[in-house]
């Protein structure tokens, strides 16, 4: 089954045989997260949910497929290992290796899109506990402003927009800060 028949499958509501042909992509993602720290139950209950909010993703409308959906998919498990593993607090700074000996063109890889997730993660990594949560919430879980106030007990919607614009400022300023130009400021 092709990318764009699963996603059409999903959006037609037959969720069964698209997940069956995703699911074959989990001895991947329990080998990668059990080299790195996990178990073989967390490597289910993540893959699970990445799969959850794969279908959650696709059945939106607005979704447009911009690398293969193995990849989007090892994406989502990437970042729900990695905030998982924060948690534990085992070891945050996880590799991700691939188990099969697969070429860039078949993963899908970009380089480019690569180095500015790697920045984009050494960013959040670095931002407050709270920009992140609101981060998280507004972006990745799309939640209105009025939900993240009431969620994260913001005075009001405008304190928690100031909120987020002053988060942004922040990472927008990290990213300027992290230019290649800026490399001798290195310590």
């Amino acid at each position: 089954m092709k990318d764009q028949e699963i996603i059409h499958s999903i959006r037609k509501g037959k969720t069964n045989k698209a997940i069956k042909v995703l699911y074959k992509e989990f001895p991947k993602v329990k080998a990668n997260i059990i080299s790195s720290g996990g178990d073989e139950e967390i490597a289910r209950q993540i893959f699970h949910d990445s799969l959850i909010l794969l279908v959650e993703k696709v059945e939106d409308p607005s979704f447009r497929l911009t690398s293969k959906l193995s990849t989007y998919l090892y994406g989502i498990n990437r970042f729900m290992w990695k905030n998982e593993a924060r948690k534990r607090q085992k070891h945050p700074e996880l590799e991700w290796k691939d188990t099969l000996i697969l070429t860039a063109d078949e993963l899908g890889y970009d380089e480019e899109k690569e180095m500015q997730l790697s920045q984009l993660e050494s960013i959040l990594d670095t931002i407050s506990e709270r920009c992140r949560k609101i981060f998280e919430l507004f972006y990745f879980r799309k939640m209105s402003m009025k939900t993240i106030a009431e969620h994260m007990e913001f005075s009001s919607v405008n304190s928690a927009k100031t909120q987020k614009y002053k988060c942004m400022e922040k990472a927008i300023k990290m990213a300027s800060e992290a230019e290649p130009t800026t490399s001798t400021n290195q310590p």
